[in-house]
């Protein structure tokens, strides 16, 4: 579940209301520069153990709507991989009943999240993209690339369907772990959960980063280029050779904007059925707004009307779950709170 501009919307009607807060409760940036808190003093933060993605707009401008959607993904991705490297670090510290619960509930919402997502993406975000740019079925669902020797692009099976199938049964295992000790904070084991994270991990850290990489070469696939290859042979002419230019040029927009619209459809696909309570609280405290130089910020690009509103009032009905999270709504990363001794 991503925040779409029709998230934000409603997020930033939430902020044209009364406020139940006074006005000294209200959650405001200050001026403070943007410090990684939990960094260079000797303590494990969410960039690991596993690693973040490095974003197509780190290496190259995104001129293209193939990249920019790579892009808008990585973001998502490295929000997800915090979730996980901050679950996996706090897991054996977390002991109170209490912090027992709410450390519980951000392992299911954030499952959960991870899990509708990932179905989502599989079962209509990536089969449309391949009827834009027609691919047969599943070319864009393999884990990488492979150039062939007569210089063609051809993606590697490697069990795709499985590797699918896979990440979807092990977000769910620990979903429903998650959702039964909830009710039995005192079962709760860190040795229990941690290898399920582990598991996990194996499948889903290479699978998200290797999306990325696929889906920026989408680029490759509606470009003026690719289209004028898949155009019919025709005389040399220059005014030929302009029209077809023209035509080829015509259709790598008409595809850049289908692939946009696609992603944007699935995008409020899964605004439209996540619990405003659940997830902008989690999403906007997984982002770093200081990586990769403050590019971190931009997602997901909601106002700051629609951040007071997250944190005044979509925050506090399940403030404890956040405290395990590694940034503060505005993205300024903070240290993990239960990392054992200080």
């Amino acid at each position: 579940m991503l925040l779409t501009p029709r998230t934000m919307m409603g997020i930033d009607s939430l902020s044209a209301g009364p406020s139940s807060l006074s006005p000294s409760q209200l959650s405001t940036p200050d001026a403070r520069p943007l410090v990684k808190k939990g960094k260079g003093v000797g303590k494990p933060w969410a960039d690991g153990p596993w690693p973040l993605i490095e974003t197509p707009s780190r290496t190259q401008r995104l001129t293209n709507a193939a990249l920019h959607i790579a892009n808008e993904l990585a973001h998502a991705h490295n929000a997800m991989l915090r979730g996980l490297n901050a679950i996996y670090l706090q897991a054996p510290f977390v002991g109170a009943p209490g912090d027992v619960a709410d450390f519980l509930f951000l392992t299911q919402a954030w499952s959960a999240w991870v899990l509708d997502y990932h179905v989502l993406k599989e079962s209509a975000m990536i089969p449309g993209f391949e009827a834009v740019l027609r691919l047969e079925p599943g070319r864009l669902r393999a884990p990488t690339w492979n150039s062939s020797d007569d210089g063609e692009d051809r993606s590697i099976e490697n069990g795709k369907g499985k590797e699918a199938e896979d990440l979807a049964f092990l977000l769910q295992h620990i979903h429903g772990y998650a959702a039964s000790t909830l009710a039995q904070p005192a079962s709760y084991s860190a040795s229990t959960l941690q290898p399920l994270l582990l598991a996990l991990a194996s499948s889903l850290v290479p699978h998200l980063h290797n999306q990325i990489t696929l889906l920026a070469r989408m680029q490759d696939l509606c470009s003026p280029s690719a289209s004028a290859s898949s155009s019919p042979p025709s005389s040399p002419s220059s005014s030929s050779s302009l029209s077809l230019s023209m035509a080829a040029a015509d259709e790598a927009a008409a595809r850049a904007n289908k692939l946009t619209q696609m992603h944007l459809s699935c995008e409020s696909a899964l605004a439209d059925r996540m619990d405003r309570f659940v997830v902008p609280p989690m999403v906007v405290r997984l982002r770093d707004a200081t990586y990769e130089g403050g590019a971190g910020g931009a997602w997901p690009r909601l106002s700051v009307p629609a951040l007071h509103a997250v944190a005044d009032r979509l925050s506090p009905r399940n403030a404890g779950a956040w405290r395990f999270l590694p940034c503060d709504v505005w993205g300024r990363p903070r240290e993990l709170g239960f990392l054992g001794e200080k």
